[in-house]
């Protein structure tokens, strides 16, 4: 991604909600901290005053003797909504794991890039920011689940991301600009190592036909310009591997799957096996 100068003012979350549901991931920095417990300060909402708070039993999965030595203020954590009360919103930090601490994160750190990047397009339009929330914020979020996802598809689809969400057409084309101007396309890869053998005569040339065939998948799965490769090539016979770039891990995974079937699939006709020795992720 590229450099994006950050939004000075404070936004909330992408609901746009003033308050968190039972069950919600919040995002807070700790304010307070009690023998008994912290409280925390809720980054993603507008209300600058709404805090959670965090009995010392929610806090950590090991016993605290001595709270202080795992919370400090100034520090980011990660809550799930236990309860919600007329003054309070209680949370725990110890029922949330690693990866959805991280999923999180990373969700907060797509949102406000999303806001930096409606900004652009507000100086551009010279419209309200507010206005520009309801015109395109809040069409993407109820369209996509979320804002960032929006921008996401624009490297794909362009304006008809933003138009099949409801957005103007003067907003999509401005936009889908900025989203290209500022996001790279996102990719993941996956590997895998597969040992093919074949005893016929013509051995060889079996296994360079299933190949083939194999390569012909990339085809047969549903994906934009762009979103998905697929490379084979030989580590040394009978070692063949099989390289899958994607937009995200399903699709990679979806074609992987395809190609190994048509593998097998190409090979059960003759006197042959297919076996995958090594699954590797990038």
């Amino acid at each position: 991604m590229k450099f994006l100068k950050r939004t000075s003012q404070k936004y909330n979350e992408m609901s746009r909600r003033n308050l968190p549901e039972y069950g919600d991931l919040v995002i807070g920095t700790v304010i307070k901290i009690y023998d008994h417990g912290v409280y925390v300060s809720l980054d993603e909402y507008t209300e600058e005053s709404l805090q959670a708070y965090c009995h010392v039993s929610e806090v950590s999965n090991t016993w605290v003797r001595n709270i202080r030595n795992v919370m400090r203020i100034g520090k980011k954590v990660v809550g799930r909504v236990m309860r919600i009360r007329e003054n309070q919103i209680d949370i725990s930090i110890k029922r949330v794991s690693e990866s959805l601490k991280r999923e999180k994160v990373q969700e907060i750190k797509h949102y406000k890039t999303a806001i930096t990047l409606l900004e652009m397009g507000t100086k551009k339009r010279k419209v309200d920011f507010e206005v520009a929330r309801t015109e395109v914020e809040d069409p993407c979020t109820n369209y996509y689940g979320s804002f960032y996802v929006a921008f996401e598809e624009a490297l794909f689809k362009a304006e008809s991301a933003f138009l099949e969400a409801g957005v103007s057409e003067e907003w999509a084309i401005i936009l889908t600009q900025i989203a290209k101007d500022n996001l790279s396309i996102p990719t993941v890869e996956i590997v895998r190592d597969v040992e093919l053998i074949c005893w016929e005569k013509n051995g060889i040339i079996v296994i360079r036909e299933a190949l083939l065939e194999a390569k012909k998948e990339d085809k047969e799965v549903e994906a934009e310009d762009g979103e998905l490769s697929l490379n084979i090539f030989t580590r040394g016979a009978p070692i063949y591997r099989v390289v899958i770039k994607a937009r995200d891990y399903k699709l990679a995974e979806q074609l992987m799957s395809k190609t190994i079937d048509k593998l097998e699939e190409y090979l059960s006709n003759y006197k042959a096996t297919v076996q995958i020795i090594e699954v590797t992720k990038k």
